[in-house]
């Protein structure tokens, strides 16, 4: 009998494996990839197509098309679309990012043949109805003013602007203009020219057998939906902002917004980047870390802090973002910054080192627990174009990087006198 008063033994992540990728391409040229799973009951069917916020011809134009498109077609309006998939158990997300929207599905295998024509339907057919239209940009216009009178929010906008620049795709401060700008002849055309099977993929998790296979070449495998053909770029433009720091008096706040950080010159591809990455967790990265013990245990100046390095195709970007009392909103950030110079200046010891190799070596492998999980790994990988074996030689390096290297990678890439500030709410 298993005895649980004692402890299992403790075993390093030698190397985790990760469910074959099968591939197919249909007759129109969409590549569809799969992982197959007997167990597995659910579909999760995903469409990836190259219409991000580097492609919008409008400012907030991929954010309105992501939110407008299941919102009436040419045969069923918003309500009717809405309803079939509620009946079908449908659970479903559209979401725009830097270079691909994702349109996610999840249902029942036994409801494919009733769910996958649905999702055809609004991939060719969607038509942003003018009524539809009208009601987004009037809900997200009063949307604003609420958000404007919202640090966190306030925080994330400006401090886009100073780190990408104004005119830049990722530069996410907007106006109510913006909104009030889009038309629905920008989204028919954004639809028209980005929708189609030579400007994406399809991916596609659980039980796949040839009858599914069949059912999703019927519906998007066999005709070139949308005339246009294009395949649009992938590459992210470089940062191109001079402004340093902006500090926004929010005389009624209670706390200030507190985001720090700068652009490098890191992406997935580079050799130093797992060596940032584990250093990065070990100062702000996860609940054990530097800043929150010092920060939010021991001085008691916030309930949470982060610091996070966002990667893109071309860079990085290196954040800390925390909302903090108030009246420690100087001596916030004046320890955020020595704590960045104390991790260049000094190595970690060992046993720091160890509890953030064991804590990443840990999520890691608890991302490969189960068909649902591995298919955000095998998706990551393809839309940037890393190997199969990314996540193990990430697990080699944490074997070997030593505490020499933490400091090394920081006094790198981060110079603290070039670290950007945006501060929103009391500031004394």
């Amino acid at each position: 009998m298993l005895d649980r008063t004692i402890a299992p033994p403790v075993k390093n992540i030698e190397k985790i494996e990760l469910l074959p990728l099968h591939h197919t391409t249909f007759k129109n040229q969409l590549n569809l990839y799969y992982l197959h799973s007997s167990e597995s009951e659910i579909i999760q069917f995903t469409l990836f197509f190259k219409a991000g916020f580097i492609h919008q011809q409008k400012k907030l134009l991929a954010e309105a098309f992501t939110y407008l498109i299941g919102m009436g077609t040419l045969l069923h309006s918003s309500r009717e679309i809405s309803e079939m998939l509620e009946y079908y158990g449908v659970f479903y997300s559209i979401e725009p990012a830097s270079v691909y929207t994702k349109m996610q599905f999840t249902f029942l295998k036994k409801n494919a043949m009733y769910v996958l024509p649905i999702i055809e339907e609004i991939i060719k057919y969607a038509n942003f109805p003018p009524d539809e239209l009208q009601i987004y940009i009037k809900n997200h216009v009063e949307q604003y003013q609420t958000q404007i009178k919202n640090i966190s929010t306030l925080a994330q906008w400006h401090y886009s602007k100073i780190i990408y620049g104004n005119e830049h795709p990722l530069n996410k401060l907007r106006t109510p203009e913006d909104y009030q700008n889009i038309t629905r002849d920008d989204l028919l055309y954004f639809f028209t020219t980005h929708i189609h099977p030579k400007n994406g993929f399809a991916f596609v998790s659980g039980n796949i057998d040839h009858t599914l296979l069949q059912l999703i070449e019927n519906s998007f495998g066999k005709d070139n939906f949308h005339q246009a053909q294009h395949q649009f770029e992938e590459h992210i433009p470089l940062p191109q902002s001079n402004e340093k720091h902006i500090y926004m008096q929010m005389p009624d706040a209670l706390q200030s917004a507190i985001r720090i950080g700068t652009d490098i010159t890191l992406t997935r591809k580079d050799s130093d980047y797992f060596d940032f990455l584990i250093a990065n967790t070990l100062l702000g990265g996860y609940f054990g870390s530097r800043l929150m013990n010092v920060i939010r245990e021991e001085k008691g100046y916030t309930y949470g802090i982060y610091s996070s390095l966002t990667t893109y195709n071309s860079f990085s970007v290196f954040t800390i973002a925390s909302e903090v009392k108030a009246e420690y909103t100087q001596a916030s950030i004046d320890e955020c910054i020595q704590q960045i110079q104390i991790l260049q200046n000094t190595e970690p010891d060992e046993e720091e080192l160890h509890i953030v190799k064991s804590y990443i070596a840990g999520e890691i492998l608890d991302n490969t627990d189960g068909i649902m999980k591995q298919d955000n790994l095998w998706k990551m990988l393809l839309t940037q174009h890393l190997d199969k074996e990314y996540y193990n030689l990430f697990l080699d390096r944490i074997r070997t990087i030593q505490p020499a290297d933490i400091s090394t990678v920081m006094k790198k890439y981060i110079h603290t006198e070039k670290l950007k500030k945006c501060i929103i709410g009391k500031i004394h």
